[in-house]
C-alpha cells in the first residue's frame, strides 16, 4: 500500500500549486525530455549579476525564456569567458504567492509574483538551476540531488536530515501526542523527495507548507483526472471504474501504509490534524519505497557480465575496455551502480569510506568527497555544487565537516573518517585547514541509460554522448587563468580531478566507447514496461509562441503548450503500438 501511495504521488498532478508533478520532470527514462523553457540563466552563479541574465544561445544568438533549444545550441566553443553560463533543466511552477487550497480544486489559491521567467512582462514557467538527473536507481546513491544535500539520513520532514536540530513529527503514545525524532538510514531518497513539492520553483507557490499540500490531497482521489492502465503493475488492482485515478482516496491510502500512531488521533498539532502535520513523513517513506521498485539490471551489458559474451558485438566489447582502461570512466563510474556515489558508501570503512585525499591538477594533495569531483564543465564560480551550505550554516561537504571535526567542532552528520584508506599519505590524518577541492564538485551519477537521459551533466551541458567522451578526451573543459584554472575557486588555483586528463582517443575507439554506453540500456526502461509502467500524464512544453512574444491566458501566465504521456500497463508501450523511448535531441 505504501508502495502505490508514492507511485501515486509521484504521477499525480494533483499535487503541484498548478499542475505539476513529481514525474513531469521525470518522465523520459526517469529523467526529462522537453526542449522549450527549459533555460536557466544560471541562478548559482556566485556572482549576483550574472544570476539573472539570460545568455545568447550558441546557434543563432537568441535564448532566454521559452526559446525552444536546437541542436547547434550545444556545439562546444574554447572562447571562456564569454561563453554562457546559462543551464538546461526543467520547467517546473510560475511564479506565485500561495495564499490557499480551493476546496474541490486541482489548483491552489496562489497571487502571481513579478519575475525573470517572463516574455514582455508576462510570466512563463520557472526553469531550475541544475539539470534534471534520472530517479531510475537512485536509490543505490548515497545521498541525492547534484550537490548531494539529501541526507543518507531521513528526519521525516526535510532533505537535511541529523543538521536539522528541530526536525521532528509528532505520534501517540500512551494516548499522548507527542513529539518524535525520525532518523532513517540509507533513506536519502525520501529526504530527496520531500524538498520539491514545497519548492518554488519545482512544484509549489511560495509559502505552501506540507500540511496544505495534505490538506488538499488527503479526501481526494489519487490521480483523479489521469488514466490509469488496468494492468498498471502497482496501481491496477486499486483503479477506479472509470479507468481514472484510483478508488481509495489518499487518506484511505496513508492509512492502509502507515500504523495508526502516526495518523489517528483526535488531538491536533497546532490547527492541524495528526495526518496532516505529519504529512512530509508519508510522502519521503511512500516516495523512497515506489522509488527503490524502479531498478533498471537487465541491460545487454548485464547479460553480458553474467556469461552471455553474445550480448556484446566486438566494437561494444572494445569500448569496454577503454571504459576500463584508456578511456580512465571506470575511475568514478565503477560498480554495478556505474557510479562511486553509491551505497558501497553505507559503512565509512567499506570501499574507502566517505572522505579520501587525492592529488589534485597541479601535483597538489588535496581532501574531497567520495563520487563528488570537479572536471572543469564550467568554471567552478558558475556554481560551487557540493561546497555549499544548508540552511543552518552547515557544509553539505563530509571533508569540510571533517575538517570542522579536526579544528575541535562539531559535525552534524556524525561519520567515522578512516585516514588508513587515504590515496595519498595513507594513515595521515585530516589537519586544520587542509586543503580540499569541494568547490565545484558535483555527485558521479549513474550512466545506467545513459543514452536516453540526455542533455548531461549538471548543467546539461553535452547533447551526445560522444560530445561528453569528446569533453573527455580533450581533458575536460578547464581554461588556464592567472593563479591557476576554472576548476580554481577561492584559495585554490584548480580543484580538477587528477583523471581528467587528455585521453588520445582514436576516433575508432570514440566510437566503441559510445556503442558501449547504449549496452547499459534496459529494454524495460526503454519501452517502460514493469516496473516502469506509469499513469497518464500531461506535462507543460513551454507557451505559445516564442521567445519574442507569448500569449497572455488573462492572469498574466502564458498560455501553455500540453504534452501528454500516455499510460502504459506492465507490458509497456508496444502493446499500444508506441515507439521505444528515444534519445534527447531536438532537431
Amino acid at each position: 500500500m505504501a508502495v502505490a501511495l508514492g507511485k501515486a504521488l509521484f504521477w499525480d498532478m494533483q499535487v503541484g500549486s498548478d499542475g505539476v508533478a513529481c514525474a513531469t520532470c521525470h518522465f523520459h527514462a526517469g529523467a526529462d525530455h522537453r526542449k522549450r523553457n527549459q533555460i536557466n540563466p544560471g541562478l548559482n552563479n556566485q556572482d549576483p549579476e550574472r544570476r539573472t541574465r539570460f545568455e545568447a544561445t550558441r546557434s543563432d544568438g537568441k535564448g532566454g525564456p521559452n526559446y525552444a533549444l536546437v541542436a547547434s545550441d550545444w556545439t562546444f566553443r574554447r572562447d571562456f569567458p564569454a561563453d554562457a553560463d546559462d543551464v538546461i533543466s526543467s520547467q517546473g511552477v510560475f511564479h506565485a504567492r500561495f495564499n490557499g487550497i480551493v476546496p474541490g480544486s486541482a489548483k491552489d489559491d496562489c497571487t502571481l509574483l513579478p519575475d525573470i521567467f517572463q516574455v514582455q512582462g508576462v510570466n512563463v514557467r520557472r526553469v531550475e538551476p541544475r539539470q534534471t538527473p534520472t530517479v531510475i536507481n537512485a536509490v543505490f546513491n548515497f545521498r541525492n540531488f547534484w550537490d548531494g544535500r539529501a541526507s543518507n539520513h531521513f528526519n521525516g520532514v526535510n532533505p537535511f536530515g541529523k543538521r536539522d536540530p528541530d526536525a521532528a513529527v509528532h505520534a501517540v503514545r500512551d494516548g499522548i501526542l507527542v513529539p518524535e525524532k525520525v532518523d532513517l538510514e540509507n533513506s536519502s531518497l525520501a529526504s530527496q523527495a520531500v524538498g520539491p513539492p514545497i519548492n518554488p520553483f519545482e512544484m509549489s507557490c511560495e509559502g505552501r507548507t506540507y500540511a496544505d499540500v495534505a490538506a488538499k490531497l488527503l479526501p481526494r482521489r489519487p490521480l483523479a483526472d489521469q488514466i490509469v492502465d488496468s494492468t498498471d503493475s502497482i496501481l491496477g488492482e486499486l483503479r477506479d471504474p472509470s479507468g481514472k485515478g484510483l478508488a481509495p482516496s489518499y487518506g484511505e491510502l496513508v492509512e492502509g501504509a502507515f500504523v495508526d500512531a502516526y495518523w489517528r488521533s483526535d488531538q491536533r498539532v497546532g490547527d492541524r490534524s495528526l495526518a496532516e502535520a505529519n504529512f512530509s513523513l508519508f510522502w519521503g517513506l511512500a516516495i523512497q519505497l515506489y522509488e527503490a521498485t524502479l531498478v533498471s539490471d537487465n541491460s545487454r551489458f548485464d547479460r553480458f557480465a553474467e556469461g552471455d559474451s553474445a550480448a556484446l558485438s566486438d566494437q561494444e566489447r572494445a569500448g569496454l575496455a577503454i571504459f576500463q582502461g584508456k578511456g580512465r570512466c571506470i575511475n568514478c563510474h565503477h560498480g554495478p551502480e556505474f557510479t562511486s556515489a553509491g551505497t558501497r558508501l553505507q559503512r565509512e570503512a567499506q570501499v574507502g569510506g566517505l572522505i579520501s585525499r587525492m592529488r589534485v591538477g597541479d601535483g597538489g594533495a588535496a581532501l574531497y568527497d567520495r563520487g563528488y569531483y570537479n572536471i572543469g564543465v564550467r568554471p567552478a564560480e558558475e556554481d560551487i555544487g557540493v561546497g555549499g551550505v544548508d540552511p543552518f550554516g552547515h557544509p553539505f561537504s563530509f571533508t569540510r565537516q571533517g575538517k570542522l571535526l579536526a579544528e575541535g567542532e562539531g559535525a552534524p552528520d556524525g561519520f567515522r573518517i578512516e585516514p588508513a584508506s587515504f590515496e595519498v599519505d595513507p594513515g595521515v590524518p585530516i589537519a586544520p585547514g587542509e586543503r580540499d577541492t569541494i568547490d565545484g564538485a558535483f555527485k558521479v551519477p549513474t550512466l545506467r541509460n545513459v543514452e536516453l537521459t540526455g542533455p548531461y551533466f549538471h548543467n546539461g551541458s553535452a547533447l551526445t554522448l560522444r560530445q561528453v567522451v569528446e569533453f573527455y578526451n580533450a581533458g575536460g573543459g578547464r581554461r588556464e587563468r592567472e593563479g591557476g584554472d576554472t576548476t580554481g575557486f577561492g584559495p585554490n588555483g584548480t580543484n580538477l580531478a587528477p583523471n581528467i586528463q587528455p585521453l588520445g582517443l582514436t576516433e575508432e575507439e570514440k566510437k566503441a566507447l559510445v556503442a558501449f554506453l547504449a549496452t547499459l540500456t534496459d529494454e524495460r526502461v526503454r519501452f517502460e514496461e514493469a516496473p516502469f509502467d506509469h499513469p497518464q500524464l500531461f506535462v507543460v512544453d513551454g507557451h505559445f509562441w516564442n521567445e519574442w512574444t507569448v500569449v497572455d491566458d488573462g492572469t498574466g501566465r502564458a498560455r501553455e503548450k500540453i504534452k501528454e504521456v500516455p499510460a502504459v500497463g506492465a507490458a509497456g508501450r508496444k502493446p499500444k503500438d508506441l515507439p521505444g523511448l528515444a534519445p534527447f535531441n531536438p532537431l
